[in-house]
């Protein structure tokens, strides 16, 4: 069984020795292989798999299926450098390798989005269907709908044909995080996804949409807003999740009318 405090440790300290901010599963995996902890085999399989299975906390995809690993933030010296650049910081206690780990989904996002509306962390509904707001009970894809004047989607191709007809992206502010439960109150030790990094990605966007409070919170708190585009407007948008009761769907349809302007 691959020792996974190890595999961490040494790709720490070769983003240290690089001086690098992050790196890519086939080429740490050759330095892993040296050291005699993880085999190269297949262009780096094995650690892809560990990566798949969210053994890393530090790794992410922040825009198709491409993985980067980040420092974990366990030195010191390495957690300045990390929160320095204001991503993937770690927050909350250190976790230990038997705290379940719950990594979240990759960004749907197409070349022409100008709407990235983002929201904290998958609930365990959608991480199992690897489905966006899968919950029944989340109001997302019935807010979207209403805006745009079109019919709810009754299937999970239908909704993502329907963010690709509007120019909308979906994604969550945490790439990984510790969570028992799927209310946003129970995250610690969350690691960002690289919010600045898919902008830059993705010229068409002008508008970060915040699914909630919680988000915005996270957001702030993990990114250099400052290293965003002048043209990016955020926008704070009420919860579309079931638990946000202060809200009638027609007021939330009222507030999510702003992402239009």
């Amino acid at each position: 069984m691959a020792d996974i405090k190890r595999i961490i440790a040494l790709i720490d300290s070769y983003l240290e020795m690089k001086g690098l901010d992050y790196v890519e599963p086939n080429e740490v995996s050759k330095h892993l292989e040296q050291q005699g902890v993880l085999s190269y085999s297949t262009k780096g399989q094995p650690l892809r798999k560990l990566l798949r299975e969210g053994l890393i906390p530090s790794a992410s995809q922040p825009s198709g299926n491409r993985w980067i690993i980040r420092h974990s933030g366990n030195s010191k010296g390495a957690a300045k450098r990390v929160e320095a650049h204001g991503v993937a910081k770690v927050t909350g206690h250190a976790t230990s390798p038997s705290v379940k780990i719950t990594k979240g989904l990759p960004p749907i996002a197409h070349a022409n989005s100008e709407i990235l509306i983002l929201g904290t962390l998958p609930g365990k509904l959608s991480l199992q269907k690897r489905e966006y707001y899968a919950n029944p009970g989340n109001q997302l894809w019935r807010i979207i709908a209403q805006l745009f004047n079109e019919a709810i989607p009754d299937s999970y191709m239908a909704k993502l044909s329907l963010l690709e007809r509007r120019k909308i992206a979906l994604w969550d502010v945490l790439d990984s995080a510790v969570r028992e439960s799927s209310g946003d109150a129970d995250i610690t030790d969350g690691n960002a996804n690289d919010i600045v990094r898919f902008v830059a990605q993705h010229p068409s966007l002008r508008i970060i949409g915040f699914n909630g409070k919680k988000s915005m919170n996270l957001f702030r708190e993990h990114t250099d807003i400052s290293c965003l585009p002048a043209q990016i407007r955020l926008v704070l948008l009420p919860s579309t999740s079931p638990t946000n009761t202060h809200s009638t769907l027609e007021e939330k349809i009222a507030s999510w009318k702003t992402i239009l302007e």
